[in-house]
């Protein structure tokens, strides 16, 4: 037996994967897939007359397929330092055997059956290698397959951040062009009363107050309380009341979302507020059609004016922030909720007259 090969069948006494794999080449192959079809939405978005929710659809591909991808890249990653791991504990016993069997290795076959005790210690000894071998076969056999394993692994991960940086390269532009696209609409006046709030208020609660004071703008049928979408996804930061890193207690929830996330609208309104707001950055106030006031500041861009109606799911604005390289978007803990770098967006709701906790009106947990 060759001293490599010989190598191999003692490494194999690490054991096989403990595990099954955690990415596979098909998980990597429907991810690319997904990329792929998010690069043909994108094509078709620059063709589009309104390009606005063609992109919007195009960069909620882009962001599912990124994420798929991101979960091969890091579970390659994990399973080749899993197996890395299982070997290097036993290091010290496959040093040992491995020395042993090399020097077994270097004696001639007719030497091995010979034995000092005679005839009958060298048949034993006969016998013990008989059943040795097919061990050692099967412990190299078993071997192979776990370095194979990571090989897959190492390949998984080269490829997956291959697609990553060509996927993240390509969402940027789709943002891009969303921005573009946005500004490309011109946005309309707003009604004087509503500029005039805007003016006059010194709190997010105060703006919303003046505006449910006045006449209501005839909003669209709402979806019910509990059915409502969230704007964006991410997790939520402080709660109703609850203090807010500064020790504030707000009427409202805070939310923490990942940079230049797309805030969509969670119910069917009529905007009644959308111009910037003192240190919030854009703010929008949406109704509903009984009188329900939606508040939400923090926006960096808006892609609505006041006094147009929109539909639920339809694109109100991005948070700020800046596009990941993909070394950030691959190591940073957690890019559904913003990859470490969270933006946020604040919600409040007035309901009956007062700010009412908005948690009860979404539907289903964010995140």
């Amino acid at each position: 037996m060759r001293s490599a090969g010989l190598m191999a069948a003692v490494l194999a006494l690490a054991g096989p994967a403990a595990a099954a794999a955690t990415a596979t080449p098909e998980d990597l192959t429907t991810a690319a897939a997904r990329l792929e079809s998010a690069g043909a939405a994108l094509a078709a978005a620059r063709g589009a007359e309104d390009r606005t929710a063609p992109l919007v659809a195009a960069i909620g591909a882009y962001e599912e397929a990124l994420a798929r991808l991101r979960g091969v890249v890091i579970g390659a990653g994990a399973r080749e330092r899993e197996i890395t791991l299982e070997l290097a504990e036993r290091r010290g016993e496959i040093m040992r055997l491995t020395a042993a069997l090399q020097t077994m290795s270097r004696v001639p076959p007719p030497a091995q059956m010979m034995h000092p005790a005679g005839p009958l210690a060298a048949a034993r000894a006969g016998a013990v290698l008989a059943r040795l071998t097919p061990a050692l076969q099967a412990e190299a056999a078993d071997l192979a397959a776990t370095l194979r394993e990571i090989e897959t692994a190492r390949v998984l991960q080269r490829e997956g951040i291959a697609d990553l940086a060509s996927g993240l390269a390509a969402l940027e532009a789709a943002r891009d062009q969303l921005g573009g696209a946005i500004a490309g609409r011109g946005a309309m006046d707003p009604p004087e009363a509503a500029l005039r709030a805007g003016r006059d208020a010194e709190t997010l609660t105060a703006l919303a107050a003046a505006l449910a004071r006045q006449p209501g703008g005839g909003g669209a049928e709402a979806a019910a309380a509990g059915d409502w979408l969230w704007p964006v996804r991410g997790r939520v930061l402080a709660g109703f009341k609850a203090p807010d890193a500064s020790g504030a207690r707000r009427p409202g929830l805070l939310l923490g979302a990942p940079a230049l996330s797309l805030v969509e609208a969670p119910s069917d309104a009529m905007v009644r507020y959308a111009a910037p707001f003192l240190e919030y950055g854009y703010v929008v106030v949406l109704e509903a059609d009984d009188g329900t006031l939606i508040v939400l500041a923090g926006l960096a861009q808006l892609a609505v004016s006041a006094g147009a109606p929109v539909a639920r799911g339809e694109l109100l604005g991005l948070l700020g922030g800046r596009n990941l390289e993909v070394e950030e978007y691959v190591m940073l803990p957690d890019a559904d909720a913003g990859a470490g770098a969270l933006e946020t967006l604040y919600i409040e709701v007035r309901h009956g007259g007062g700010p009412v906790d908005p948690a009860p009106w979404f539907a289903g947990e964010n995140g």
